[in-house]
This record gives structure tokens, C-alpha cells and sequence, in this order.
């Protein structure tokens, strides 16, 4: 079901309706394709896009491997985790529309089996309390 491994058109727009100045960390929550697709991703993908990703202007946060499902359904369970901060929208735009990026897609999408990505910003009035 690839169609839902790759943002829509819809998605995309509201990425790009972001404030321009405002950072925001990239929440990927990954389902693998069994051991073979996890190998494939963290050994293949992940350096490959990491390098573009530090050209752009984005910084790796936390990258690991799910332990336990504590609160949830079975259907809410994903096998890791990758958080990546981004300063702008311009600067994940740039890491997105590189040539390697899109190269390396075909990667990303033979490794997993579903994805979530979550834009997500600090609350109003700052981080952690």
C-alpha cells in the first residue's frame, strides 16, 4: 500500500502553509517491512538522507527502535522512531526537492510498510515545562 508511504498534494500544501520562520521537529513513526525492511532502512536510507538532510539545515534529534506499546491500540503500534528538527519550512524544502533525496525514496518505500509523519512545534509560551 504504497500510496500511503508519500505525502498527498494536500499534505504537502500544508507544509508549505507553515510560517516561514517558525522551527518545527518532523516526527517519523515508522512501521518496517519485517528485519530485512529495518536493516534496509536504518543501514541504507538513514546515512544517505542524513547527509542531505544536515545540508538543509536539519538536525537529527533521536532516531530508535520502539520497546513496548504502553497506552494505545495494537493498530497504534510502530517499530521506531526518527525526530528531526527543522529551523524552516525552506530549509525542509530544501532536503525534500534535493536530486538525492528523491533517489533515495525507493529505499524508503521498500523498507516500510506504513508511516506517519507529524509536523510538530513547541506550544505557545515555549518547550517543557
Amino acid at each position: 500500500m504504497t500510496e500511503h508511504l508519500s505525502p498527498t498534494p494536500e499534505q504537502i500544501a500544508l507544509i508549505a502553509a507553515y510560517p516561514e520562520a517558525k522551527p518545527f521537529v518532523m516526527v517519523n513513526l515508522l512501521r518496517f517491512k519485517g528485519p530485512a525492511g529495518e536493516e534496509r532502512y536504518w543501514r541504507q536510507y538513514v546515512p544517505h538522507v542524513t547527509e542531505i538532510l544536515r545540508k538543509a539545515g536539519g538536525t537529527t534529534v533521536f532516531e530508535g527502535r520502539t520497546e513496548h506499546l504502553v497506552i494505545g491500540a495494537p493498530s497504534q503500534s510502530w517499530d521506531a522512531v526518527w525526530l528531526v528538527r527543522w529551523p524552516s519550512k525552506a530549509a525542509f524544502f530544501r532536503m525534500v526537492n534535493h536530486p538525492e533525496f528523491a533517489a533515495a525514496q525507493e529505499i524508503r518505500v521498500s523498507s516500510l510498510d506504513s508511516i506517519a509523519l507529524l509536523l510538530t512545534s513547541e506550544p505557545a509560551g515555549g518547550g517543557a515545562r
